[in-house]
């Protein structure tokens, strides 16, 4: 019910609310680039669990874990984002040093033969 409000919110907003939470998101738990900030929040909660264990294992004492962080989670984007000058471009840019560690989103150096 949080997700559902805070996505409302964010709609209403213009989109504007969360821009750059998901981002953040992926730095923090250091991974996660392919989950929208939901499942981010449940990786930020649990780590180390996966995504099908957290899901079975879902009751109202692990929920209250989830929400509390949730909103941990935002107080401190927002803190990052709004609090400092130049905050969303510093989250853009901190995404972007995590996004060019990654191995996967380096593109292949590899000379291309072009069939030869």
């Amino acid at each position: 019910m949080s997700t559902t409000y805070l996505a409302g919110f964010h709609a209403g907003s213009g989109h504007t609310f969360l821009d750059g939470f998901r981002e953040w998101l992926i730095v923090q738990v250091d991974g996660g680039n392919n989950l929208v900030w939901e499942a981010l929040v449940f990786m930020l909660a649990f780590p180390g669990e996966t995504m099908r264990s957290l899901h079975a294992r879902m009751d109202d004492e692990r929920n209250v874990v989830v929400v509390r962080t949730l909103f941990d989670a935002l107080e401190r984007f927002l803190d990052d984002r709004d609090g400092r000058l130049g905050g969303k471009d510093m989250i853009r840019a901190d995404y972007e040093t995590w996004l060019s560690r990654q191995s996967w989103s380096r593109p292949s150096h590899r000379p291309c033969d072009h069939g030869q």
